[in-house]
Order: C-alpha cells, then structure tokens, then sequence
C-alpha cells in the first residue's frame, strides 16, 4: 500500500472512531448541536472512503482511453466531498429548525460534552498528522480531507463553548441556534470546496510564484535559442503539464534544438518532478517578439 493510500486508510479509520463518539454523544445528550457534529463525521467517514477510490483510481497509469492519466479523480473525490459537506448542512439546518419549535435543554450535558470534546480532539491531532506529512501538498484529495478535519475540529470547539453557555444560564434556544451556526458554516466551507476543485477541473494555471520561476528557468536554460513563446500550464490532481514554442535560428540542426529542449526539461523537472513538457521548436521566422526572450 503506497504512502498516500496508508494516510486515506488512516483517514477512515479515525473518521469511524470519531463518529462513534460523537454519535454516543448525540445519543445520551439529544442535542441539536451535537447532533449536527455527528452528522459532519459521517461526512468524514464517506469522504475517507471517496479519498481511497479517488487514489486507487489516479494512480492508475496513462491508458488508451485515458493518454492524460487519471488524476483527475482526485478533483472529482473533491468535488463529491464538498457536496456532502452541503447536504449534511441541509440536514442539520432542518433538524434546527425543528427544535426551535420545541426548544429543550440537554439531556446528561455533559456527558455529552465530554464525549463530543474526545471526538474533536481525535480530529485535530490526524489533522495535524496529514500537514505534517506533506501528502496534503501533492494530493487534492487529502487536502480537501484535512481541511475539513481542522473545520470540524474548529465547530466542535465551538459546540461545546455554546452548549456550556446554555446549559449554565438555562437558555435552551441557544442549542439549534447553535446547530444552525455550524450548518451555515460548513456549507459554506462545502460550497469552497467545490468552486476550488472545480477550478483546477478546468484546467487552472498555476500561481503566479511558480509561472515566474518556470518562466526563469526556461530563460536561464535555454541558451542557444531566440525566444519561448505561447506558453500555457494546467494542473490535473497531482500532475502538471507544461506546453510552449521555442524558437531557435533557422540554420541549427535537429540534434542542436533537442539538447537545448532536453537541458530545459532537466532544469524544471528538478524542481517541478513529474511535469509532463511539451515543447514544440520553430525556426525564427516565426518569432513573435514577445514572451521569453532568451539572452
């Protein structure tokens, strides 16, 4: 099992544990709060096992229906996920709504409390555990994972500090207006979710920090050559592809111009690995004047 699939695996179970607690803690409290933090967990168990899928499928290789790969199906995970989070929002939002009907404080508070408080905790600490394994930098499905750990981890704290509060001063209305705070938020974290995936689905290009340094390194490696021009990125999951024109002096060989492509390939796979280039060279009647022109 490959290391990205082990932190997934890890992700499900954690994500069993925590809903487990939670959901004991709905149980034992009927808390409209509490009820709306076990929901998310189940969101956090179904996105662990899209995460294992979206993996498993990105890590196939190129194929002849798919020349590109299959990364994208981490963006797909993403999108999916985010959905959920929207759907677990909707649910939560009506269970509020309900209970502001009929408002009741807390059965056995904090009991519940405690038990949701070790749910959050367990979120929080595999959170950190997948920032700190760097996986979450090279695969969007893990990054959507986590971000949404560290949001639960986030609304669990703000559970228990609103159930406190209505517990102690006896106010039973604050528990749905508290469940309909965390509906509103994790839709909206839901909705950024998918706008962002959707994003990288349609081919963004990648922050202007790495189009300079790729634009630096063409420059600084291309010697020999006039110009690179029409240069266009795009991001696929973990993948990234690279296109431009280099234009090099009519008379050079073939062979010349390819030593030229190759010592720009090496420069930026060295610090991009993995990038799929494409360069496609032309004589220099067809310079544009423009682009990246090389000293």
């Amino acid at each position: 099992m490959t290391a990205p699939l082990r932190f997934a695996a890890g992700s499900l179970m954690i994500g069993i544990l925590a809903l487990a607690v939670k959901a004991a803690a709905w149980q034992v409290s009927g808390s409209a709060a509490l009820y709306s933090d076990a929901l998310e967990s189940l969101v956090n168990v179904f996105a662990a096992l899209m995460v294992i899928f979206a993996l498993q499928t990105a890590a196939k290789p190129a194929d002849f229906e798919h020349p590109y790969g299959h990364a994208k199906a981490e963006l797909l995970s993403a999108v999916a996920e985010g959905g959920l989070i929207v759907f677990a929002a909707v649910l939560i939002l009506e269970t509020a709504v309900k209970t502001i009907m009929a408002p009741h404080l807390p059965a056995s508070p904090w009991l519940g409390l405690a038990l949701n408080a070790s749910g959050g905790v367990i979120n929080a600490l595999w959170a950190l555990v997948l920032s700190r394994s760097g996986a979450t930098k090279r695969f969007p499905a893990l990054a959507a994972d986590q971000a949404h750990l560290v949001a639960d981890a986030i609304t669990t704290v703000g559970i228990i500090a609103g159930l406190t509060l209505a517990v102690l001063a006896r106010l039973p209305i604050l528990d749905p207006l508290i469940a309909i705070a965390i509906a509103i938020q994790i839709a909206v974290i839901g909705g950024r979710t998918i706008m962002r995936s959707l994003s990288l689905l349609l081919d963004r290009a990648p922050p202007p920090d790495i189009v300079a340094r790729i634009r630096s390194l063409v420059g600084t490696h291309a010697v020999g050559a006039i110009e690179a021009h029409d240069m266009r990125m795009r991001q696929a999951g973990r993948s990234s592809f690279l296109e431009f024109h280099l234009v090099v002096p009519g008379a050079m060989s073939v062979a010349e111009s390819h030593t030229i492509c190759d010592r720009i390939e090496a420069a930026l796979k060295d610090e991009m690995p993995g990038v799929i280039i494409t360069i496609h060279v032309e004589p220099d009647h067809k310079a544009k004047h423009q682009g990246i022109l090389v000293v």
